[in-house]
């Protein structure tokens, strides 16, 4: 197919841009006559700006962001929608060697357990209460600092006054924890994956165990330019859908690792380990990253009102907004149902399950009436969202 429409579509350097990569050099943008151009931007807050202000027409953007730019969350207010998950899961909580260790002399044993960790930093805190711990994250709008928001209180350690919290780009994390800048961070891979590798701290919880198959990234758009061009919306959708099933076969997944390395400037042997699950300090988990199984591609309303919780207990969520009403406005699912039916992708029939009980594979119904496979939902201190 001749390209017909050319795109601007930013990505930040981790390996869950991996459908972006994929989507080019595996030909399925050009399957659907797209010419894109994959730009790489040093942030997330230079992502978002160059997405709102036109720069960009796409991008691979954290989940929250549509709803916080639509809304002006520490973002301009520019609406922003999003019809297509880019990844579950994929981030870790990472810490310097130094932590580490004496996180291991407090209890910390290893095997990707949220609480036992969480209560061995605890105990680091009161044993050193002269000394205040830095946690950094990607942006103050992230899943990344709300996890680790989360994983601090569970063990009774207040986030705004018993460590502190900063922004530090992805790219920058394992240089910042090597300096001595930082005693630990949540990002998502291949930091964590990279930190160990070269010595410098060591990945103790997955986001995967704190939030199963929790929405992560996703393609996020201007609300203008989608209803301007909704043939165009819907060939970028289709592509990149296409590639995130290409991407989900685990032999695929190394094949594209030298790609994903290329564009993110990182050893393709860290790429492997990460993009298979392989992460240095935590179990083999084939789920670390989820492009496409568990309907993973989904714009589920459920989890995008956990996103709201999180908002709301981080202080960011705006008095009087209503999260019934932007919800569905944000998170598209009739425009994913449609690219998903073009390429005969299963697709759930609600927009909206209970997510955060399901500790074991469980059955979805298709709007076909059959059924999808679905993934565990569980959050690590059994909360949840019920419709």
């Amino acid at each position: 197919m001749a390209h017909e429409h050319s795109l601007s579509i930013g990505y930040v350097a981790l390996v869950d841009s991996a459908p972006l990569i994929v989507a080019r050099e595996g030909g399925f943008f050009a399957e659907q006559g797209l010419q894109v151009d994959l730009q790489r931007e040093p942030s997330w807050a230079s992502l978002r700006d160059h997405l709102l202000f036109g720069d960009l027409v796409a991008a691979h953007a954290l989940a929250p962001l549509p709803l916080a730019a639509t809304l002006g969350i520490a973002s301009p207010r520019i609406p922003v929608i999003t019809a297509l998950t880019l990844s579950l899961n994929g981030n870790a909580i990472t810490v310097s060697s130094a932590l580490h260790q004496r996180l291991t002399d407090a209890g910390l044993t290893g095997g990707d357990q949220p609480l036992l960790a969480a209560t061995a930093l605890h105990r680091v805190i009161q044993a050193y209460p002269a000394t205040k711990l830095c946690f950094a994250v990607v942006s103050p709008v992230s899943n990344h600092h709300y996890q680790l928001r989360h994983w601090l209180q569970a063990a009774g350690i207040d986030p705004a006054t018993q460590v502190q919290i900063s922004v530090v780009p992805p790219r920058y994390m394992v240089e910042a924890l090597r300096a001595g800048e930082i005693d630990g961070y949540c990002v998502g891979e291949p930091w964590g994956t990279l930190a160990a590798v070269e010595g410098v701290g060591m990945p103790i919880v997955s986001s995967y165990a704190l939030w199963n198959n929790m929405m992560e990234k996703v393609l996020a758009v201007r609300e203008d330019w989608a209803l301007a061009q909704p043939g165009v919306h819907q060939a970028l959708i289709r592509a990149v859908l296409a590639a995130g099933h290409w991407l989900d076969d685990p032999q695929h997944r190394l094949e594209a690792a030298p790609w994903v390395a290329a564009a993110i400037d990182v050893p393709a042997e860290v790429v492997a380990l990460a993009l298979t699950g392989s992460v240095p300090g935590l179990p083999q988990r084939e789920d670390f990253h989820v492009f496409t199984r568990y309907s993973a591609n989904f714009p589920w309303h459920s989890h995008a009102h956990w996103l709201v919780r999180q908002m709301q207990a981080a202080g960011q969520w705006p008095e009087g907004a209503d999260a019934a009403i932007l919800i569905p406005r944000v998170y598209r699912s009739a425009e994913y149902r449609q690219a998903a039916h073009a390429l005969r992708i299963p697709v759930p029939k609600e927009d909206f399950v209970a997510w955060g009980g399901e500790a074991q594979p469980w059955l979805l119904a298709d709007d076909q009436g059959g059924t999808i496979r679905m993934g565990a939902s569980r959050i690590f201190d059994g909360s949840g969202v019920l419709p």
